[in-house]
């Protein structure tokens, strides 16, 4: 739960747009060095990006998501027990989706090069960090490249998907709602996720429990019998058994 400094922080951003260290030292009658520790603290939860003297509200709408370089910094610890659960869960000499978020590239990390994988992507992120592994074969798909993930979206690459079939499609969302659907805030990744519903013997998705239970703007995909749920053990016992009696399995890291 945030301080009362923190949400008052928050809400002058949100009327201004950006904040001056010294002026909230000024206005909250403290140090320069509690403000930026404040600042620190909200950007680590994503709510803000600090700049020299300051800071400046991250919008959230979808037409601007958070940077990547910042998604990965917000709950990288849970995500980091995530990516290591779901990487345990793929199996030599399979092939495999794996798509671009936050959350995949901390399981990219733990990756067995020994497995003999054949991997098909739409994150140049994916791309960089499997290319030095010797015994890991990568595809790009192509298409538009959206900024906020590196990914590749549009016709070209849905398309190129229809061509496929994969052991398993991991991938990741905005949020999923307790009834196992998948949102993402914008429409770059609907009709990637569709395909990949259609195209994969299974789907895994890789959500902190902070995403749990919650909708967001558009229903890209929506998890099934037999696919599984990696999350964090801070999960609500309530909502993990609302997905085990769709027949979805949930894992705790």
């Amino acid at each position: 739960m945030k301080n009362v400094r923190l949400n008052q922080i928050l809400e002058l951003l949100k009327q201004q747009g950006s904040v001056s260290v010294t002026g909230l030292s000024e206005i909250f009658g403290v140090t320069t060095k509690t403000i930026r520790r404040d600042l620190e603290i909200l950007e680590d939860e994503g709510e803000l990006l600090r700049t020299h003297g300051g800071a400046e509200l991250l919008k959230t709408d979808i037409l601007r998501e958070k940077p990547f370089e910042l998604r990965l910094n917000i709950e990288s610890e849970k995500k980091d027990r995530i990516g290591r659960k779901a990487a345990e869960l793929i199996q030599h000499g399979q092939k495999i989706f794996i798509g671009a978020g936050s959350s995949l590239y901390h399981m990219n990390a733990h990756i067995d090069n020994q497995k003999r994988l054949y991997v098909v992507t739409d994150s140049v992120t994916v791309v960089n960090q499997l290319n030095s592994r010797s015994e890991i074969g990568i595809f790009l798909i192509g298409g538009e490249i959206t900024k906020h993930v590196l990914g590749t979206t549009g016709t070209i690459a849905e398309e190129t998907l229809k061509d496929f079939w994969f052991d398993t499609a991991f991938i990741s969302a905005t949020t999923i709602d307790d009834g196992g659907r998948l949102f993402h805030r914008g429409p770059a990744e609907f009709g990637i996720y569709r395909q990949l519903a259609e195209h994969s013997g299974r789907l895994i998705a890789l959500i902190d429990s902070t995403k749990l239970g919650k909708r967001d703007f558009i229903n890209a995909a929506t998890l099934q019998k037999g696919d599984i749920l990696v999350t964090d053990d801070c999960a609500s016992p309530t909502l993990v058994q609302s997905y085990e009696e769709l027949g979805i399995q949930v894992i705790l890291a």
